[in-house]
């Protein structure tokens, strides 16, 4: 398969980090983290309940129920996290392709009328609020679960996402959030290729909003006060185009590896 492959139903997209050298491009003109990190990532197959699903619902436990205690690992006696909005989310897996461990998970969470967005549950003028701006709804998703395995967090005392631990830069090979771009790269290809998602939306704690703004992933704050959703968060909000079209900008070289067209062989 080749590297970068147009998403469809439940496809691998691998994304090769071999070392490349400081000027992070690769001998075929591609961008390439400066680490050893080999990913394979892809969207799952929606609706079935197979080993990657468990997977990922079991890396949710061990990090949200069991590690920050967001929720009560009680309510998950199988030791799977799962809630109402899986069934209408797509799934996002990492998975290091030298020993099969599953690296990170994150979701896109489709609006429905029954269950509408997670975050409108914290914050009741979420769909006004959307309105106003004109998101439509049938194409925006809301960012959500975003969870990376301790083991491969750059320090484990960084926190949750091993955020800290990429405010200095002197070791290249840990210079990038390697895990959460390449999920991040992936959601854009399957929104932008097979899913028909045009707005994101999202919320986050000021240290992930810094961290993706610094690599170019830059959403607008929806609404200026913060609320409290496991913690003090802000909704952020964006479209695809606008995304991309800020990351052009300020982060070149990113935005030339979202961007690279799928190869077809």
């Amino acid at each position: 398969m080749s590297r970068h492959s147009e998403p469809t139903a439940g496809g691998t997209l691998p994304i090769s980090s071999a070392p490349a050298g400081p000027d992070r491009q690769g001998r075929d003109g591609r961008f390439h983290f400066p680490g050893s990190l080999s990913l394979d990532v892809k969207r799952l197959v929606r609706g079935e309940h197979g080993k990657e699903y468990d997977s990922m619902h079991r890396l949710r436990y061990q990090v949200f129920c069991q590690e920050v205690h967001f929720l009560n690992p009680d309510r998950y006696p199988a030791g799977l996290e799962i809630d109402d909005y899986d069934a209408v989310s797509e799934h996002f897996l990492a998975v290091n392709n030298y020993n099969d461990d599953v690296v990170g998970t994150v979701r896109l969470v489709r609006w429905s009328e029954r269950k509408s967005f997670p975050t409108a549950k914290h914050f009741g003028s979420l769909m006004e609020e959307l309105d106003r701006q004109g998101f439509p709804l049938h194409s925006t998703a809301e960012i959500s679960r975003l969870c990376i395995s301790k083991q491969y967090r750059k320090r484990l005392k960084d926190g949750l996402l091993g955020l800290d631990g990429y405010e200095g830069r002197s070791d290249q090979r840990r210079r990038y959030p390697e895990v959460i771009l390449e999920l991040f790269k992936v959601m854009y290809l399957a929104s932008r290729f097979d899913l028909g998602i045009t707005h994101w939306i999202a919320a986050f704690e000021d240290s992930l909003y810094r961290l993706l703004k610094r690599y170019g992933i830059h959403l607008d704050p929806l609404v200026p006060e913060e609320i409290d959703y496991y913690g003090k968060v802000k909704i952020y909000g964006a479209s695809i185009p606008q995304i991309l079209e800020a990351m052009k900008m300020r982060r070149a070289e990113f935005h030339a590896f979202f961007c690279e067209p799928p190869e077809h062989h």
